[in-house]
């Protein structure tokens, strides 16, 4: 997944499409999959060409960490899809001295970024969305952006938001949490998540040709495949329409990740019209399928 992935026949190895996760460091990867030599994130991308990177939801990134997160993955065909922070997105008026702030300090990673992801809460329906025109101007001015919102009347009249996708070439969000609602919601891992997951209608349009799913899947892997099927068929048609699709796979544990990742990762190679690589290997050797 390098910039240049051609092997000494000339074929093309590159990946027609971005598959991640929602984060790079959970501590239950380390030395499991990944390798914190020289970094977490170096680690990852050797695997994995996107992330999320939830963590700017939480606070603007230094200087100095930018600049590591820019060492590791260089020289790699890898995208970031940050989260904007929070105290944006999740309050009545935005703080637009962070926002200058947060798109200053990402400035260097600007040929590394993959679509923005402006994640709003419940009850943040088109009224709260109209009062952010400074913010879209300023986010549509510099980066691509997805919209992923959790007001019901933006489900049952998907219409509303689309004048707003319009205007500014955003893309929305395509959230599945039905395996977790369809599923064991005894599971420990899953009591303790879904008040962070929501149960929303699974909306499936593509605007603007931005193409972005997060999958949640169920930590019990009885009938997950199914969630995966569905996607990686929907992901499929999108390569025959000349998309490139960001698909980032989540579970309320994370140490499920990488495994379902590279499930969704196979199912989808056997479904698609054009040739997919397969992923690198985990920079831990794995001995057989772990036990999920």
């Amino acid at each position: 997944m390098t910039d240049q992935q051609v092997d000494e026949s000339g074929k093309d190895d590159s990946m027609p499409y971005r598959l991640g996760l929602p984060a790079w460091a959970f501590p239950g990867w380390r030395n499991t999959y990944l390798i914190d030599r020289p970094s977490m994130l170096a680690s990852y991308s050797s695997v994995f060409n996107a992330v999320e990177g939830n963590t700017t939801f939480y606070q603007v990134p230094s200087a100095v960490t930018v600049k590591a997160w820019a060492d590791a993955i260089e020289g790699k065909d890898f995208r970031f899809c940050f989260k904007l922070p929070r105290n944006i997105t999740h309050q009545s008026q935005p703080d637009m001295e962070t926002l200058m702030l947060f798109l200053d300090r990402i400035a260097p990673l600007a040929d590394k970024m993959g679509p923005f992801q402006l994640q709003f809460p419940k009850w943040a329906g088109m009224a709260h969305l109209r009062r952010l025109k400074p913010v879209f101007d300023a986010v549509a001015s510099h980066y691509d952006a997805v919209v992923e919102v959790r007001s019901p009347e933006l489900f049952t009249q998907p219409e509303l938001l689309e004048p707003l996708l319009e205007n500014y070439g955003f893309g929305r969000v395509m959230l599945d949490a039905r395996a977790l609602y369809q599923g064991n919601l005894q599971h420990p891992d899953v009591l303790a998540a879904v008040h962070e997951k929501p149960d929303v209608p699974v909306l499936a349009t593509v605007y603007n040709r931005l193409a972005f799913v997060r999958l949640i899947l169920h930590p019990d892997d009885t009938d997950n495949q199914r969630w995966v099927d569905e996607w990686a068929m929907r992901t499929a048609q999108w390569l025959r329409e000349g998309l490139i699709p960001n698909i980032m796979i989540h579970c309320p544990n994370n140490f499920y990740c990488p495994k379902f990742a590279e499930r969704f990762h196979s199912t989808l190679i056997n479904m698609a019209d054009v040739t997919i690589p397969a992923l690198p290997p985990w920079p831990v050797p794995q001995q057989g399928d772990l036990i999920l």
